[in-house]
């Protein structure tokens, strides 16, 4: 596993993130804009708006950590996959 392959993982899944949460985002501005124009503190922002913008900010960082996590499980797999090859190639001692 390369550095490239990692980063290419991470960063795809943080934009595949990004799209989701903020079609989600904007659908949940969509359909409920009373909810959010209680939440926002200041009233000049569009509702549908900040519901896009705050779903795609949670999608980034959901989709990365994603990306991070299975970067690290298949790490763990090749690991383990590496020390049976290595287990396999050793001639068992005799006594």
């Amino acid at each position: 596993m390369t550095w490239k392959h990692v980063f290419l993982v991470v960063t795809g899944c943080a934009l595949a993130g990004m799209v989701m949460g903020g079609v989600f985002g904007f659908a949940a501005g969509k359909i409920t804009p009373e909810f959010f124009r209680r939440i926002i503190p200041w009233q000049e922002v569009e509702p549908v708006g900040v519901a896009t913008f705050f779903g795609a900010t949670t999608g980034v960082l959901l989709g990365g950590g994603l990306g991070c996590f299975g970067i690290v499980v298949q790490g763990i797999l090749e690991w383990r996959k590496r020390g049976r090859e290595t287990d396999a190639n050793v001639e068992p001692r005799r006594s």
